[in-house]
Parts: C-alpha cells; structure tokens; sequence
C-alpha cells in the first residue's frame, strides 16, 4: 500500500487523535501520496435551541467543522502538512456520502472502532458491507507500533491476495507474518466419527498440503498455524488466538456476491469488528 491515496474518517470525538497518531506512524513506514481527513456531517443545520444560546453561529456547520479539522491536522499531523486534504461532507444523507466516497477510488479508509461502552459499532458494520474500499478499523486501544500480522486463511480464490498483501505489509514494517487457519470440526457434521482425534490428524495434514500449494504461489516462507474451532465461531477461535499471539494487526478479506466462504463479511470479518474486539482489522476488498 506504499504511495497510496488513503482517507481518515473523522467524527470530531477523542477517537479522532487515536487514529490520527496510528495513520502517522503508518505515514512513516509507508509514506502515502495524500491523506484526505473526511467528516459526514448527519445534521443540515444548527438546532433552534443552540442558534438561541449562540447568535453569532451564521456560518454553514461545514465550515466550522472544516477549522476544526484543521487544527486536528496541525496538532497531530505536523509533518505531513503538504499532502493533507479536508473533506466536510454535508447534507446527511449516507447514501450521496458513499457515492463519493467510492469516486474518490481511495487506496485504504481508516475508520476509528470506540469499544462497547462508547459506542455500538453500528457505524462500523455499515462502513464495511456498503465501501468498496480497503479498510482499516482502529480500536482504542490500538498501539502505533505493528510487531505481528495474523491473516486468517481458508484457501478460497481470494486467499492468495490477502496472503500477498499481508506479506507486503509485514516486509514493509518489518513485522512478523502470522498466517492462521481455522479448523470447523463440530462433530454435529461428523455424527459416526469414533476417533476426533484422528479425524483432526487427517483434517491438519489436508490444511499442510494445501497451505505448501499456497507458499509456493505466494512466495511466503511463514508457516501456518492451525486451530480447532470446535463448536465455537471461527471468528472466536481466530480473535482469541490473536490475543494469546500478541497480535498488532488482523488482515482478512471480504467477499463478493458469488463468495459464500466462512472467513469473510457476514461471519468473521465482521464479527471481527464487532464493538468487543480490540485489535486492529484491515479488510481487504476485491
């Protein structure tokens, strides 16, 4: 993603400078042409009751956030002054908003993921089904620092891209590539089997196969680490080995209509996002 166009969904919280800080470190290492701040406006105009309490409110909302934006822009984003862009989207509807949004052909979206008890990720969930772009959800507690990359597998044809640019991204900063697939072994789909464990054996050495296919198309050297999801959500078993991996960053793909594959948005991708999960999530579109 070196030399991209990328766009940081602003919503004039303390979300913002979380993930205005996280965008400058990834700036560092991957050096983006421009950085486009995008706020939606959901209102049209002040309330009557505040126009009351402050008379001298006359101008358009849209340039008041505008000013604000920019001094979002001068506190955390010094350095990179020339190449910064401010976009007050206003007029509340979402439907004209992510019609320009998908015009603007942005190489990654950042958007700012609150936790359980701010926020319901609502808006989250919409952003992912309705953008057609790469898109990056920042937690709050999210660290600038990317030290380990896992990326959920499942050998669909969309696999080797996510891989490829997964690896892309761990040589770029460094980091360590973590690839993951998730055994779904319910014995509700295996209801004769007697031996689990040789069944999970055979299952394991199925993955193996497929996996070495995988490296050498993508060139990738990493091993894959297999878990049994049991009867759990895959989206489960894959988060909760990411926290016991110290995992910095999850990068997955989405799908598109013709793509029913388990390990993508409608299941793991967004449940991935879902308001009580705290590590960072890149979703990777067609």
């Amino acid at each position: 993603m070196k030399n991209a166009n990328i766009a940081i969904l602003i919503d004039m919280s303390e979300m913002d400078n979380i993930i205005l800080n996280y965008a400058k470190r990834l700036d560092e290492s991957h050096h983006f042409n421009s950085i486009h701040l995008v706020h939606f406006v959901e209102v049209t105009e002040f309330p009557k009751e505040i126009l009351e309490m402050y008379p001298d409110l006359d101008q358009p909302i849209e340039n008041m956030i505008a000013e604000e934006i920019e001094e979002y822009k001068n506190d955390c984003l010094p350095h990179c002054q020339e190449k910064i862009k401010i976009h007050v989207h206003g007029g509340g509807e979402m439907e004209s908003f992510l019609e320009w949004m998908d015009e603007q052909s942005f190489d990654l979206v950042i958007i700012g993921k609150k936790s359980g008890s701010h926020g319901s990720g609502i808006f989250s969930g919409k952003m992912v089904r309705l953008l057609s772009n790469n898109t990056l959800f920042v937690t709050e507690m999210a660290r600038g620092d990317i030290h380990k990359i896992m990326v959920p597998i499942d050998f669909s044809n969309y696999t080797q891209k996510v891989l490829k640019l997964a690896k892309t991204s761990a040589n770029l900063i460094n980091a360590e590539l973590v690839p993951v697939h998730a055994l779904k072994m319910s014995l509700q789909y295996y209801p004769f089997v007697k031996n689990k464990e040789e069944l999970e054996k055979m299952l394991e050495k199925e993955v193996e196969k497929k996996f070495e296919k995988l490296k050498q198309k993508t060139g990738i050297s990493e091993s894959c680490l297999i878990v049994n999801a049991g009867d759990q959500h895959i989206s489960k078993a894959i988060y909760d080995q990411a926290i016991f991996q110290s995992i910095d960053l999850i990068i997955l793909g989405n799908k598109g209509k013709a793509d029913d594959s388990d390990l993508l948005i409608g299941s793991v991708a967004e449940r991935m996002i879902a308001h009580d999960r705290n590590i960072p999530v890149l979703i990777v579109n067609k």
